[in-house]
């Protein structure tokens, strides 16, 4: 196994993460020209200096380093002069600081990338949304080692899996702890949005509303059955990926902090897990933004009283809270061989009813906890889309 794992640039991360299999981090600082997978608001500040540093850490310990460039979209500055240059100066300065490769979306900087920088390992992002042999094959041709597949589209897909595998000569990577909504309506919209929301020259400028995740929430919550359905794969299955030939497995979130990333890494490096599933994903008790956030931290990316209503956001700050979900990894055992043959892009979840079954069996939700979250989540998503939101 091949275990591909974030860095959170805090210092003591990278002792923590040295488990069996692991091989590869990847990290990105909380802004850039570039932008990618996830808003500066809820990143680790890092400056360049402490980055390099950080590198120089990863590298002696025997891994490589990974810079991500995977924003979907640049809102067009890539065709400027002004952005050339700083898409230029930014990949000098993976140079200098040693990066051994970059996770991209865009075609463009991949040619960019292999045209002047032949030796740097690129990685094609799941924001790219290879969900065919075809994008597969158009991706190889330009020459990248890795392609990331788009959790939410192929995770349980194991017709189209095969396929890719069999058209495909370079390594293929799946991510593991994804915990979206199985063919998620929003994933490209959102990935749009936080792309945008981590990137140094955008006109947005730093503020971001993040629709997508209270919508998702929203979801989960409404219809528990949600989070069964979700992109994951458990530490107990990454043999059945690695028999049909999946070469490398990533592991998320950049956002949490040292201990988190740490359990995740270890739980899929031993390929077992015997508590709570809901442990291996992103929850809010394991940001470091939110539990650690400066004053400087708030103010700089939440206060902006002519963008939002500032009252209003606090008064629904209690949506950015844990999930009180427990999902039972022991009663899992053989869950995953049902997709062998049962493909869910051509099913109705309703017609089907199998998640909902194994929710049943394995998930527990507070319903205390459920019925209020509805009704804050509820009113909050109502205010947002009448407007309200940004009126005082």
């Amino acid at each position: 196994m091949r275990l591909t794992v974030p860095t959170n640039w805090q210092d003591d991360l990278i002792k923590k993460i040295k488990k069996p299999g692991v091989d590869t981090v990847y990290g990105k600082l909380d802004r850039d020209f570039v932008g990618g997978g996830r808003p500066s608001c809820i990143l680790n500040k890092v400056t360049k200096n402490k980055a390099k540093l950080h590198v120089g850490d990863i590298h002696k310990e025997g891994l490589k380093f990974y810079y991500l460039l995977n924003s979907s979209c640049l809102g067009n500055l890539e065709w400027t002069s002004a952005g050339h240059r700083e898409l230029s100066k930014l990949l000098a300065w993976l140079l200098d600081i040693g990066t051994d490769g970059v996770a991209v979306a865009n075609p463009y900087i991949a040619q960019h990338i292999r045209a002047k920088y032949p030796h740097l390992e690129i990685s094609v992002s799941c924001f790219a949304n290879v969900n065919s042999v075809e994008k597969a094959k158009f991706w190889e041709d330009m020459g990248v080692s890795t392609i990331t597949l788009p959790p939410v589209e192929l995770n349980r897909d194991f017709k189209l899996l095969r396929k890719v595998r069999e058209n495909i000569k370079c390594q293929l990577q799946l991510i593991v702890n994804d915990n979206c909504l199985s063919h998620c309506p929003l994933f490209i919209y959102h990935n749009n949005l936080t792309s945008h929301a981590s990137q140094s020259k955008g006109k947005v400028g730093i503020f971001m509303f993040d629709y997508c995740f209270l919508i998702c929430k929203y979801l989960r919550i409404k219809e528990p059955a949600n989070f069964i359905r979700a992109a994951w794969i458990r530490p107990e299955d990454i043999s059945v990926y690695e028999n049909i030939g999946i070469d490398r497995f990533k592991v998320v979130d950049r956002g949490m902090h040292a201990d988190a990333i740490a359990l995740i890494a270890d739980a899929y490096s031993k390929r077992s897990y015997k508590g709570n599933l809901y442990d291996l994903f992103n929850n809010p008790s394991t940001s470091l933004w939110l539990n650690k956030p400066s004053f400087f931290h708030k103010f700089r990316y939440f206060f902006h009283p002519f963008t939002v209503n500032l009252f209003k956001l606090f008064k629904n700050r209690k949506v950015v809270q844990n999930i009180k979900v427990s999902i039972d990894n022991t009663k899992l055992d053989g869950f995953i061989e049902y997709f062998f043959d049962h493909e869910c892009r051509y099913n109705s979840c309703a017609e089907c009813g199998y998640c909902t079954k194994i929710a049943q069996k394995a998930l527990k939700i507070d319903p205390d906890f459920r019925e209020k979250a509805l009704e804050d989540y509820g009113s909050f998503i109502k205010e947002i889309i009448s407007g309200g939101i940004f009126k005082y």
